[in-house]
Order: structure tokens, then sequence, then C-alpha cells
């Protein structure tokens, strides 16, 4: 007497490698996908985190300076015993504080506005609001706007 021996045939075993090729091809493609998507998001935080560095340390140097001065290729901020040089160019902001450290905002600025009382600067004057266009990425552009209120008092000075 024969014995029947259970298993698959060929064409059975065919059909469910073919299946899982399927399955192991969709979920590398998701996979590839996904960490495109990730790495595009982390250097999109990493950029956000310069923009918002720099608007900060802006803000904190505005408020703290008795003038701001434009400058040939940026500004220069006087405090009560610190004087902060800006440069702006179209690679970097450096923010430069004589014989201690230079501090490098890797984000180009693609506009530069700086006015006092509404009338723009041009020339080495007295400033009280600086407009910023920084480029994020091929195609995001953030403008970024400081201002500095005086008080008469430091404007005499």
């Amino acid at each position: 007497m024969r014995n029947k021996v259970s298993a698959f045939t060929l064409m059975e075993v065919t059909v469910a490698m073919l299946i899982s090729a399927l399955v192991i091809t969709i979920c590398y493609t998701a996979y590839g996908l996904i960490q495109g998507y990730y790495l595009r998001f982390g250097e999109k935080n990493k950029t956000s985190a310069i923009v918002l560095d720099l608007k900060h340390v802006l803000e904190r140097d505005f408020f703290k300076a008795v003038h701001i001065i434009r400058t040939e290729d940026g500004l220069s901020i006087e405090q009560d015993s610190l004087v902060i040089d800006y440069i702006f160019n179209d690679k970097q902001v450096l923010r430069e504080i004589k014989s201690l450290h230079t501090d490098t905002f890797a984000m180009p600025v693609q506009q530069m506005k700086f006015s006092f009382e509404g009338r723009e600067v041009n020339v080495a004057d007295t400033v009280d609001q600086v407009n910023l266009e920084l480029q994020m990425d091929k195609d995001t552009k953030v403008p970024l706007q400081i201002n500095k209120y005086y008080s008469s008092a430091d404007l005499f000075k």
C-alpha cells in the first residue's frame, strides 16, 4: 500500500513566494518614503531652530542696547559695557563680540532694510528697526522684523 505524504505542490510554493516578495517590496518602499520624510523634517527643524535662535539673540541684544548703529555690512550694537557687531551676508549671519567670541548662524540673508523712525537708513546712522528676509530652503523665505524703542535720554547721549 502506498502512503500519501501531505505536501505543497510546486505551484503553491511559487505563489506563496511571489506574494511574500510583493509584501516585502511594498514594506521596503514604504520604509524608504518614511525615512525620506523624516530626514526632510529633521532638516527643516534644524533650519527653523537657527532662525529662532537668531531672532531670540537679536531681540535680546536690541532690548539691552543703548545705541544701534548701521555699519557698511551690518549693525553695531552698543550696550553698557559691550559692543556687538552683526555682519549679514548671503551665506550666514555673524554675531561678533570683540575679543570674546563669534557666533555663526548658517542662514543666508536675502534682503536687509534698516530704518529709523520710518525712514530707511543707508549710511552709518542710528537704527530702530531691522527687517531681514532669511532663506530657510530653496522655497521658503522667512521675514524677520526687530524693533528698538529708544528713550529720549538714549537718543541724546
